[in-house]
């Protein structure tokens, strides 16, 4: 009885030995083409060796359609429309690659109907390239990097342009792409338009060992948020895995980190507001790597355009207050003390944004009226404006502020000349809205608003030369309270104090019976001489962000022409264009407008 077993076995042995090699082509050399639908094995059996799977053709079989192990410089290309297919596991079995450089390219469909579309264990020195249109799928583990005992993971790069999946949504721990805990030196790169994704309770990719994973394209738990799209594990005690997020990259599902040493580092722009969940009771390190305040507890931060720009807009609103006033002061209604002199204007700035000085890039485009009523001894001030401020990085802030002051008459100074003094009061209502990159939600994107007001004062004194420029001073005041977002973000209050100098002077180079032109300048010095440290919190985690000393100072410089005429007998219309440049990289122009027709 014995026996017969034996000479059982020994057919049974010699059965598949003779299958393997019927539907297996041992190959070698470079030019090796698979040109037809087939199920025969393409097996790599030397070093130096590449097959190329052309266009429109199908390889399928069972199991390793294309097998290389422990080969050196051995290239595999699947070409766009092509297929590599295994009806079980092991589409490309490429185990135990340590000799020498392999690279995969695929531009068609590398597929198996269990797992590993390309199996990797016990890698080394291999490259897979998945252009734009490849496809790699299976059901679980779709690119697996798995170490036997005493062996290695080491020297792999996956690059992703197209899509990677898998297809198993059981509970089980299935992963799209997953490298050991003790691998090393492996990197996954998700580029633009590259996609990766899963539906299961486990990650998608699993960044094992001294891993780096680096996503500019879409990492998807197509089983929603509140499952894992990331882990970061590593061996007790060993290297952690690198995590970049960078450029505008989605991430849905959550960040889970499990053992300790890793880092997280964020590279999505400067002023880019993000919030991304984790889980897991691993220890990872944080940075921006744009030098924006990140916050650990989850990975969060947000753009600061809303509070540091105030400052600004401040100084421009005293700017623009002095020039309509010496307007006014010119004016018949001033002279004569008639109605009410109204001005219109409207101006368009763009600010250049600075890296070291986290300094943000902005439109602001305003519009509105400065409108002063004359009087005895003192003239009635009230400024109204409306604009929009444009970020980078998706954050807008509407504002509507009105403004309400008095412009004192000239005083005789004890240096002989004559002097003028206003103030004013105002508020502004801003309404903000911001679009985060977050893994929170089914897009990857949150809109979140927020409304809230602010006060300010500004008091400015100018004293009036014939023989030398203008000289004139301002201190501003501004305070803005707590106010929260609609998700994740709350803001501490805020104020500060600024004060400027400027020289300006104003000329006539034209005049006749109809028309008169004046050219105008002026260059002003603005500085925050008092500030605090805005706080504020992500996700209840508290930060403070401080400006940047070149943020809380700026020169700015003026000049423009500003046209009067008759059009027709008892009407005066008033056209004022300026161009305006600072030291904080803005440019801008604005315009004014002024009509009256007396009856």
């Amino acid at each position: 009885m014995q026996k017969f077993f034996k000479a059982i076995a020994k057919v049974f042995f010699f059965t598949i030995l003779f299958c393997s090699s019927v539907y297996a082509e041992n190959i070698t050399g470079s030019g090796n083409e698979v040109a037809e639908n087939t199920d025969e094995q393409q097996n790599i059996a030397g070093d130096d060796t590449d097959v190329t799977v052309k266009s429109s053709f199908t390889l399928e079989r069972s199991a390793s359609s294309i097998k290389t192990n422990n080969h050196a410089n051995t290239t595999i290309v699947v070409e766009s429309g092509a297929t590599v297919s295994a009806t079980n596991s092991n589409a490309i079995q490429a185990a135990d690659s340590e000799t020498g450089r392999l690279l995969i390219t695929n531009s068609g469909t590398i597929k198996a109907t269990s797992s590993k579309a390309i199996n990797l264990k016990d890698a080394q020195k291999a490259t897979i390239t998945n252009n734009s249109g490849g496809i790699i799928q299976a059901n679980t583990n779709t690119i697996s990097m798995l170490e036997a005992s005493d062996d290695v993971v080491d020297d792999i790069i996956i690059n992703n342009y197209g899509t990677i999946f898998a297809t198993d949504s059981s509970d089980d721990d299935t992963n799209t792409i997953k490298s050991d805990n003790s691998s090393t030196n492996v990197t996954i790169n998700n580029f633009k338009g590259g996609h990766i994704y899963h539906t299961s309770e486990s990650a998608v990719v699993v960044a094992g060992g001294s891993a780096t994973l680096t996503n500019s394209g879409k990492i998807e738990n197509k089983d929603g948020p509140s499952q894992n799209a990331i882990t970061l594990s590593t061996d007790e005690g060993a290297t952690g895995a690198t995590l970049i997020l960078k450029d505008s990259g989605i991430v849905i599902g959550k960040i889970n980190i499990t053992q300790s040493g890793h880092t997280i580092k964020v590279n999505h722009g400067m002023g880019q507001s993000y919030y991304y969940d984790t889980t897991g009771g691993g220890d990872y390190d944080l940075e921006d790597l744009d030098g924006n305040i990140i916050v650990k507890g989850s990975v969060g931060s947000v753009g600061q355009g809303g509070n540091e720009i105030l400052d600004e807009l401040l100084g421009q609103k005293s700017i623009n207050l002095r020039k309509s006033i010496s307007k006014f002061k010119r004016s018949e209604q001033y002279l004569n003390q008639e109605d009410a002199w109204t001005e219109m204007f409207t101006s368009f700035e763009k600010r250049q944004g600075e890296k070291e000085s986290l300094r943000l890039e902005h439109n602001n485009l305003r519009a509105g009226a400065n409108i002063i009523q004359p009087g005895q001894n003192s003239n009635q001030i009230l400024s109204i404006e409306t604009g929009r401020q444009e970020f980078s990085k998706d954050h807008n802030i509407d504002r509507v502020s009105i403004s309400a002051g008095l412009l004192l008459d000239e005083k005789l100074t004890k240096f002989n000349s004559n002097s003028e003094t206003f103030f004013v009061m105002g508020v502004t209502l801003n309404k903000s809205t911001r679009r985060i990159l977050t893994n929170t939600t089914t897009s990857g994107s949150l809109d979140i608003e927020d409304d809230y007001f602010n006060y300010d004062a500004v008091l400015g004194t100018k004293f009036l030369n014939d023989e030398i420029p203008d000289f004139s001073y301002s201190i501003g005041y501004s305070f803005t309270p707590d106010h929260e977002e609609s998700h994740y973000y709350k803001w501490n209050k805020k104020d500060f104090i600024n004060a400027s100098v400027a020289l300006s002077d104003e000329y006539l180079i034209l005049s006749d019976n109809k028309s008169k032109l004046y050219f105008n300048w002026l260059a002003d010095f603005r500085e925050a001489i008092m500030e605090n440290t805005q706080e504020f919190r992500v996700n209840n985690v508290l930060a403070e962000y401080q400006a940047d000393d070149d943020l809380s100072r700026e020169i700015t410089i003026t000049a423009g022409i500003d046209y009067e005429f008759q059009p027709i007998e008892n009407s005066l219309l008033s056209i004022n264009l300026d161009g305006l440049y600072s030291s904080q990289e803005t440019f801008g122009a604005q315009a004014k407008l002024y009509y009256k027709s007396i009856f």
